[in-house]
């Protein structure tokens, strides 16, 4: 019998605190003071000592573990898929094992961490062999005393042990060899000619790849790794959730945690970005290896490596060096819904875009984005869900940065053709590389006026121009001469929300103006432009293609970016990044800029005083405007994309 839910828990350490939510919804018990009468004290399973002790002052102890199934990213911190629950050693909770989840499981090939690759290991030295399958997230005294329990009953018999999170603590003995890498187990499995092992989600395993299983310790069954005990939550979220839906979210993170499937080298990422960088570029090889200089990133590149280089910030030899050492190298840059806030007031971006021949911003060398939509299929059920991203962007008032204010004055005139004309930072490589005739804000709003002498014209600075931290400014009167309003700190929906035109020379706003059923006019080459979207003002920006708005929305929103979740620090889909974003956005005062006026002049100090310094920095490790010359990809300063 199943003991009840207590009245009420108690936290013993930081790894519970950092559960707390998650045990007090699995529970339905509230965390309370530890002298709370009835309270209950809530322990992590690996802290033997504390419940120990606890046990001999006669507390009742309720024991949180890892679950049978975790996403490669779980941590305490980040939130666990599962966790076991028992109370006073008898499991809490839980849903029985049935015949659907031994199938599911088959199915999926979930195991543990899950952080292994497809059929990872040298499964060629566990062919035919006696395998000892080990799971790794027991206790290594346990695990090896299991294994040489193993070695004794069986003194005949020569073993190999492995395991999907290696066997890096196990040395090898007579009759031992032993794989240190990670092993896909359901490949190890399947391979092995029997199987010995010591916790039950490795015997669950074992028996559902069809292994003999021909020892484990202690006897198991399906329900005592899946079912008594075990509590399913959404990853991200931390909410309950059924557990065939938690399976399912587990195996995305899976594919995703794998999609990294070689070592992973990242150039000239600052280091208020590397955790999400990080998160991004983990996988079966382990987090990435960071370098800033491109000697370094090459000397540093295990066998196998990518590199992955910031492409404003990639020095000048680094594509020569990658080629000569044979080293795949992939530019990486913010993606089109990034965060609430600019990345020019270090706030960290939630996704971004990897990218194997070019870069989005840049036309003269074709980007994966512009292969993408030259040459993709985009199927029904694709465009569908594009299309509902798009109406879902809409309907929630998201654009890249999600900052700016709103004019509720209601002094818009009624009977005049209103067009938007959004500013850009001049030095960006969207305007020098991809507006080759219109090059300047001041160029681009007397365009604008003279394409709609009668229109009611808004000139929004961007956002870096307006905060004083980035080139491109025109001084009030010489804007007014030719825009009727202009609109700094506003936000770009609520201008759009008004507009009924938007000229550009590049802006992602062209983009967002589509998204929301403008015409825009584009003056340059972005990467919405030629498909038959925009009036094309550039020389040569046909594409060759025709494009629905969904179908550039699905290359643009879904097959090109990566998102992660900033709150749990995962990967995430694009839609819910917007739930965040939303949330987030909600919860944050409006401002021109996300920044407080403190926040802001640090900025501008900053800006005036250490970046020139950095420049020189950068200058010297041939990154930046004045170092390059060599490769016309790696002639681009600082990016800076308005929103």
């Amino acid at each position: 019998m199943r003991p009840n839910p207590p009245p009420s828990l108690f936290s013993t350490g930081r790894t519970i605190r950092a559960l707390r939510t998650q045990v007090a919804a699995a529970t339905g018990s509230a965390f309370a003071h530890p002298f709370q009468p009835g309270a209950v004290a809530v322990v992590w399973g690996a802290d033997g000592v504390t419940v120990a002790a606890l046990s001999r002052l006669g507390r009742p102890v309720l024991t949180v573990a890892p679950g049978p199934i975790l996403s490669p990213y779980d941590t305490p911190a980040t939130g666990m898929a599962s966790l076991r629950l028992t109370l006073d050693g008898a499991p809490m909770g839980g849903v029985p094992a049935d015949p659907a989840l031994a199938d599911r499981l088959a199915h999926l090939r979930l195991h543990g961490r899950n952080r292994f690759s497809a059929g990872a290991g040298t499964v060629a030295e566990i062919e035919g062999a006696a395998l000892i399958l080990l799971d790794g997230a027991e206790n290594p005294a346990r695990t090896r005393a299991f294994v040489a329990g193993v070695l004794a009953r069986h003194p005949q018999v020569d073993f190999v042990a492995a395991g999907p999170e290696g066997c890096a603590d196990l040395a090898p003995a007579p009759r031992l060899r032993v794989v240190r890498a990670p092993v896909d187990p359901w490949a190890a499995c399947t391979a092995a000619a029997r199987v010995f092992t010591g916790d039950a989600a490795s015997a669950g395993t074992a028996r559902l790849a069809g292994a003999d299983v021909v020892e484990a310790d202690p006897p198991t069954e399906l329900d005592d790794a899946y079912g008594a005990g075990i509590h399913w939550f959404d990853p991200w979220t931390r909410a309950p959730i059924a557990r065939a839906e938690c399976l399912d979210k587990v195996a995305w993170l899976r594919a995703r945690f794998r999609d990294n499937d070689r070592p992973t080298v990242l150039v000239g990422i600052s280091r208020w970005k590397r955790p999400g960088l990080d998160a991004f570029t983990t996988g079966p090889f382990g987090p990435p290896i960071h370098a800033m200089a491109a000697e370094d990133a090459v000397y540093r590149a295990p066998p196998g490596a990518r590199v992955l280089a910031w492409a404003t910030r990639m020095p000048e030899r680094l594509e020569a060096l990658c080629a000569e050492a044979g080293l795949p190298l992939w530019r990486v840059e913010d993606g089109f819904l990034r965060s609430v806030g600019l990345g020019a007031s270090l706030q960290p971006g939630a996704s971004i875009v990897v990218d194997d021949s070019g870069i989005y911003y840049d036309p003269r060398q074709d980007s994966r984005l512009a292969r993408i939509l030259k040459t993709a299929a985009f199927p029904p059920d694709l465009v569908a869900r594009a299309e509902a991203l798009r109406r879902l962007v809409v309907a929630r008032r998201l654009t890249k940065y999600n900052v700016g204010l709103s004019d509720e004055s209601g002094s818009w005139p009624t009977d005049r053709r209103i067009v938007l004309v959004p500013g850009q930072v001049e030095d960006d490589a969207s305007v020098r590389h991809g507006s080759p005739v219109v090059r300047s804000n001041r160029a681009l709003l007397a365009a604008a006026r003279a394409r709609n002498p009668d229109a009611f014209l808004l000139y929004k600075p961007h956002p870096d121009v307006e905060a004083g931290f980035r080139p491109g400014r025109i001084p009030e009167a010489e804007t007014l001469a030719l825009a009727d309003r202009i609109v700094g700190g506003l936000s770009i929906v609520d201008l759009l929300d008004r507009a009924h035109h938007v000229e550009t020379m590049t802006s992602l706003a062209g983009f967002e103006a589509l998204i929301r059923g403008l015409t825009v006019a584009v003056h340059g080459r972005p990467f919405y432009s030629g498909w038959g979207l925009t009036e094309d003002l550039a020389p040569d920006a046909d594409r060759g293609r025709r494009l629905a708005l969904d179908e550039l929305v699905a290359g643009t929103l879904l097959l090109y970016p990566l998102y992660l979740d900033p709150v749990a620090m995962k990967p995430c889909s694009a839609e819910q990044l917007l739930d965040r974003l939303s949330a987030e956005r909600d919860a944050t005062a409006p401002s021109a800029l996300a920044l407080s006026r403190r926040t802001l002049l640090a900025m501008r100090a900053r800006y005036a005083v250490l970046n020139p310094i950095v420049r020189l920095l950068r200058a010297r490790r041939g990154v930046g405007p004045g170092a390059q010359d060599a490769s016309p990809m790696a002639k681009t300063p600082d990016k800076a994309d308005p929103a």
